[in-house]
C-alpha cells in the first residue's frame, strides 16, 4: 500500500468516525457516510499530493510556475519572484456576482495551493534572487518556533505568493500540521483602498502558510471560502458604513471568530483536512 492510499484510507475513517459522533448525538441513521467518503480525489505531480473533496471543488488544474527573478523584470515590484515550480488551481463552486457587471477592479478571492522550493542552485543567493520568498521564509519559522497568537500588524503575518495589494483583516489565526510539515491559517481579505470592501463572499479568502520539515519547501495555498452572513459580494455592501480608523472591519474580525467551522462553505474543518493531507516527498 502505498502512502497516498493509507492517507486515503486514513480521511475515510475520520470521515466515517465523524459520522458515528453525528449518529450518537442525533439518534439518526446518515446515510451518506460513504457518499461523502467516495467524493474525496486523490491529486499527485511532482511529488506532492493532497487530497479533496469533490462536495467543495469541481476539479484541479496543475499549473508550471517558470522561475522568476528580479532581473527577469523591468522594475524591482516584487510580482511572485520564486524557483520553478508547481501550483494546484481549485476550482471552487461559489458564484462572482460582480463578474456579472463586466471587468471590475477588485480582489476576488481565488482557490490554489503551491509547493516553492527554498533552495536553488541555479541562483548565487537565494535571498538577493528572492527577497520576499525568502523573507517569508524565515520569518514563518521564527513564528512556528515562538508560536504568538497576536500580531501587532496584519503585514506582519507571512503571505506568500506576493500580492499587489494589502491584508484589510486577520481572523481566526491558528497553527496547523500538515503530513510534511507545519504552518499557519487565517481568514483575510486583499485591498489597495483607504477605505477597503467590507467582508463579503467574493472576496474573502482563507490563507496558509507552511514549512516542510526538512525545510526544503514553502507550502502556499489561499482558499475561496464564504459565510452566509455576509454580503454576496461587493455590489452587496452599499449599506455599510466605512471609515478611516477600519472599525467596520474589525466588526467583522470578531464575528468571524465565533461562528462555527461548520457554517463556512466550504466547510472550515473539510479545508483544514485538505490542507492537513499535503505531502512532499
Amino acid at each position: 500500500m502505498t502512502l497516498a492510499d493509507s492517507l486515503m484510507m486514513i480521511l475515510r475513517i475520520i470521515l466515517v468516525a465523524a459520522a458515528i459522533l453525528t449518529l450518537g448525538c442525533s439518534g439518526l441513521p446518515n446515510p451518506n457516510v460513504q457518499e461523502q467518503a467516495d467524493k474525496l480525489k486523490e491529486v499527485n505531480n511532482a511529488g506532492v499530493s493532497f487530497i479533496y473533496s469533490t462536495n467543495d471543488f469541481d476539479e484541479v488544474e496543475i499549473k508550471k510556475k517558470e522561475k522568476l527573478t528580479p532581473p527577469d523584470m523591468a522594475t524591482y515590484i516584487d510580482e511572485g519572484f520564486a524557483p520553478e515550480h508547481f501550483c494546484f488551481r481549485l476550482k471552487d463552486k461559489r458564484p462572482l456576482p460582480a463578474f456579472e457587471q463586466g471587468p471590475r477592479y477588485f480582489f476576488p478571492a481565488r482557490s490554489f495551493i503551491c509547493a516553492i522550493p527554498l533552495k536553488d542552485s541555479s541562483v548565487k543567493d537565494f535571498g538577493e534572487a528572492y527577497p520576499s520568498l525568502n523573507w517569508a521564509a524565515e520569518h514563518l519559522q521564527k513564528i512556528l518556533r515562538e508560536r504568538p497568537d497576536k500580531f501587532e500588524h496584519r503585514r506582519d503575518v507571512p503571505d506568500i505568493p506576493a500580492n499587489n495589494a494589502g491584508p484589510s483583516i486577520l481572523s481566526r489565526f491558528q497553527y496547523l500540521d500538515f503530513r510534511s510539515g507545519s504552518g499557519i491559517l487565517f481568514l483575510t481579505q486583499y485591498s489597495q483602498e483607504y477605505e477597503p470592501n467590507p467582508v463579503n463572499n467574493e472576496e474573502l479568502t482563507l490563507v496558509f502558510q507552511g514549512l516542510t520539515k526538512d525545510g526544503r519547501y514553502y507550502v502556499a495555498a489561499r482558499l475561496a471560502i464564504t459565510h452566509p452572513s455576509l454580503p454576496r459580494g461587493i455590489d452587496f455592501t452599499d449599506e455599510i458604513k466605512r471609515d478611516m480608523q477600519w472599525r467596520y472591519l474589525g466588526r467583522t474580525e470578531k464575528e468571524l471568530e465565533g461562528f462555527s467551522e461548520e457554517s463556512f462553505q466550504p466547510s472550515l474543518k473539510s479545508l483544514k483536512v485538505m490542507l492537513s493531507s499535503i505531502y512532499i516527498e
